[in-house]
């Protein structure tokens, strides 16, 4: 093998590595989530809980000042005793700041009290979640 051949393969293996590892760079960097995809992924798992009848575990991704101040169980009982069931819920939107995201959310319920209204009711729900402690938090109202 001529020394020229040599080179140019030796070139060709260098440069095929630099792809590789730009590429493995490039991959790496898609993995990771920004805020708003992660608290995408929090809202709707936390909407999936509430549809579910989970609500010890919707509970459980509020704010850390918020569970000190209600409970479990009193979380649990007035999510269970609301005027609404809900069906579903839906987030259709996320605007993030430095430490907070808005989160818009399409729910559906079904009116739990007596009325003509007899369908399923859409409503637009806006959230406020909260970066806290390394993680996201539902902020919610006493």
């Amino acid at each position: 093998m001529s020394y020229k051949i040599f080179m140019h393969i030796k070139r060709c293996a260098a440069l095929l590595g630099v792809v590789l590892a730009l590429s493995a760079i490039t991959g790496c960097a898609s993995l990771q989530s920004t805020p708003q995809d992660k608290v995408r992924q929090l809202a709707n798992q936390r909407w999936q809980y509430i549809v579910e009848g989970k609500f010890d575990k919707a509970y459980e991704m509020t704010v850390p000042s918020f569970r000190k101040l209600k409970t479990k169980e009193n979380y649990t009982i007035a999510m269970m005793t609301a005027s609404v069931k809900w069906q579903s819920g839906e987030v259709v939107k996320v605007e993030c700041e430095t430490q907070s995201c808005k989160v818009t959310v399409k729910a559906v319920s079904q009116i739990m009290m007596p009325t003509r209204f007899k369908g399923p009711l859409v409503s637009g729900l806006d959230e406020t979640w909260i970066f806290e402690d390394g993680q996201w938090w539902k902020l919610e109202t006493l």
